[in-house]
């Protein structure tokens, strides 16, 4: 299984830092909606996808656009936001760890719910995406996590089985598609960050300075809880 190692990364929160800018996002769509959304439900979206999440928040607030409208709408206004940004940086370690993921020739991936139009400009604007062999969003993976579709559909992109897969996360539903997908999970959670219930995952770190591909292929060996 280590021999056939792939690691598949998570990104919003996981790579980069930019789940305080996504909240900064949809509050201002909040606004603009004319709704007020409480801390403890807005908490309820990390890690999910856009139509999941104002599906949801239609039902809770009988909003009048359509689904679609609403999906089209948050799409660009978030790629209008980052493009304005343009100041992202990996989290640390993040680029080392890539680096040696790629000297060592183990495959790797992103798997994000996040909407397709701002992918590629969060991995570009840190400088990381010509590192990942495979990018793959719920929309083309056709579930939302907590789904474990993406994660199989990434590891099917990656040509690997989910045993032999590592992944990165660092909200519950994300930790939940990658557990029910069969892939062993890592919870990444930085000191000072917000808690969240990452219990089900099988290793836990709070830094990527200290991970290198050794320390993965001893996880993929050893799934009991770190």
């Amino acid at each position: 299984m280590v021999d056939q190692l792939a690691v598949i990364f998570d990104m919003d929160g996981v790579l980069v830092d930019s789940e305080p800018w996504h909240y900064k996002v949809e509050e201002l769509i909040y606004a603009e909606l004319d709704i007020e959304v409480p801390d403890k439900v807005h908490q309820l979206y990390l890690g999910m996808a856009a139509d999941l999440m104002w599906s949801d928040l239609k039902k809770r607030y009988g909003l009048k656009p359509s689904l679609e409208e609403l999906v089209q709408y948050d799409e660009e206004f978030r790629v209008a936001f980052f493009n304005d940004l343009g100041n992202l940086q990996p989290n640390p370690g993040v680029r080392k760890l890539l680096m040696g993921l790629n000297e060592a020739n183990i495959p790797i991936g992103v798997a994000t719910s996040s909407v397709p139009g701002i992918v590629d400009i969060i991995l570009e604007q840190c400088g990381i995406r010509s590192f990942f062999d495979e990018v793959v969003t719920t929309v083309q993976a056709g579930k939302s996590k907590p789904a474990p579709d993406v994660y199989l559909y990434t590891a099917k992109k990656l040509e690997h089985e989910p045993v032999s897969c590592l992944v990165f996360e660092d909200s519950m539903n994300g930790i939940r598609a990658a557990v029910d997908a069969g892939m062993t999970c890592v919870a990444f959670q930085p000191e000072g960050a917000v808690q969240h219930d990452i219990s089900a995952a099988h290793h836990f770190i709070t830094d990527f300075r200290h991970v290198s591909p050794e320390t993965i292929r001893r996880w993929m060996t050893d799934k009991q809880f770190s």
